[in-house]
């Protein structure tokens, strides 16, 4: 995946801010709970889900590798993004449990009116998965389950998503941000703005 710069600056800028805005939540149990639930999504456990069903998480699976797909570059499937979002809704954002299904009931719906007599999001073809999103990407529920993907994808690897770093490295993210004084990462990208200014 080429990102060109400035939509590789967007996303580097939102994927920090989204991930980081869990990060303050974090105690060490929480902490241990998503290194198991990661680690059981790893290993393919059947029950892995706390709260997506197998057919959300299928649904799911497909809609974030059209978010960020896998192509010369690892994508969403590879940054774990189901299970880590799966996690997120859990044990971060149960309120928003509801508006989830909601946005996945609404993915299935606009899968019918796309194509007649269409099974749920995860049976269509790619090119039949993106004109249905192509159909509702003004819709609350489009947002709500893109800014999941970019969130999980783009995230603290401690939270289960961005598996083996590959959020940041799509975006070339420097894992220094939280560990190089005085503050790391940003006060690099401020002064490199600056130069370009």
């Amino acid at each position: 995946m080429n990102v060109d710069p400035t939509r590789r600056a967007f996303l580097l800028q939102a994927g920090a801010s989204l991930g980081v805005m869990y990060l303050g939540s974090l105690t060490p149990d929480l902490l241990a709970q998503a290194h198991a639930h990661a680690k059981s999504a790893a290993a393919g456990e059947a029950h892995g889900y706390r709260f997506f069903t197998p057919q959300q998480a299928a649904d799911f699976d497909a809609f974030s590798a059209q978010i960020v797909p896998t192509d010369e570059t690892p994508g969403a499937r590879e940054a774990n993004v189901v299970h880590c979002t799966d996690y997120l809704l859990s044990v971060f954002e149960p309120e928003q449990q509801t508006a989830v299904k909601d946005a996945f009931q609404a993915l299935n719906d606009q899968s019918a009116k796309t194509v007649p007599g269409a099974k749920p999001f995860a049976a269509l073809t790619p090119v039949q998965q993106i004109e249905v999103m192509k159909a509702m990407e003004k819709t609350p529920a489009f947002g709500l389950l893109r800014a999941y993907t970019l969130t999980a994808t783009f995230c603290d690897a401690k939270l289960g998503g961005n598996k083996d770093q590959v959020g940041w490295k799509i975006l070339g993210f420097p894992d220094t941000f939280y560990y190089k004084p005085p503050f790391g990462y940003y006060d690099a990208q401020h002064d490199a703005d600056k130069e370009k200014a």
